[in-house]
Formats: C-alpha cells, sequence, structure tokens
C-alpha cells in the first residue's frame, strides 16, 4: 500500500464520523490521513492497531495521541493534544488500500455491550462487502 493512496470510506463509517464533535472529526480525519493510512500494517506490531477477526482490524486514537503526533511529525493546536480523546475507527486492509467501516467514540458511549455492538455492525458490513466483490 502506498503513502499516496486514498481510504475509502463507508457511509456507515462517514455517518459515525459527523456525530463524533466537531474537534474530534479533524483530529480523527488527521490520524487516519497522516497516521494510518501513511504507516498501514507497520502499526500492525504496535499498540495502535489491533486485529479483530476475519479481516477486521481497530485503529486506537486516544491516550497516547501526543506522542503518535510528534513521531510522525504532525502539530496541531494545544487544545487538540490535550483534549481528552478515545476514539477507535474500524478498517480492513484491501488490496487497493485501507477501507474505512466504522468509528466509535468510547469516551462518551463507554466499552462493554456499546462498543461490543459497534464491532459486530462493522464486522458485518465487511462481510457483506467482501460478498459483493
Amino acid at each position: 500500500m502506498s503513502s499516496s493512496a486514498s481510504p475509502q470510506y463507508s457511509m456507515e463509517y462517514l455517518r459515525q464520523e459527523k456525530d463524533l464533535p466537531k474537534e474530534v472529526q479533524v483530529l480523527v480525519r488527521m490520524m487516519v490521513l497522516e497516521v494510518l493510512l501513511k504507516d498501514g500494517m507497520k502499526l500492525a506490531s504496535g499498540s495502535l492497531v489491533k486485529p479483530l477477526g476475519h479481516g477486521l482490524w481497530e485503529f486506537r486514537i486516544g491516550r497516547n495521541l501526543k506522542s503518535v503526533l510528534k513521531s510522525v511529525d504532525v502539530t496541531i493546536s494545544a487544545a487538540l493534544v490535550y483534549r481528552s480523546v478515545l476514539v477507535r475507527v474500524f478498517f480492513s486492509f484491501e488490496e487497493d488500500g485501507i477501507f474505512l467501516l466504522g468509528c466509535y467514540n468510547k469516551l462518551k458511549d463507554g466499552g462493554g455491550r456499546a462498543q461490543n455492538l459497534a464491532i459486530n455492525k462493522a464486522r458485518a458490513l465487511l462481510l457483506t462487502i467482501r460478498r459483493e466483490k
């Protein structure tokens, strides 16, 4: 996957991203483009990306935000760096790049059942998309 590739966005991802606070939307989009898209599979050996099984992955945006941004030489306003953010982006690695399936505001909605529902929704969408190929 090249760093010039663009991610593909499902309608569900775009809807869920739109539900995030505006400044968090900007931050999530920047993290997807500047970190996930550029480093892709290399992130799988660290704590930012976690496999959820059957080709579904989770990009973890949150507590280590400042160090991640510094490592990729990205600067943002201090207000955003110190804002509490805990978002999960569900995606898959595809031949032509990254496909964004959903996102989840863990800070607002917590873990547990709500997060499992979001993961299951992303997994079902991925299966549907792959059946249609």
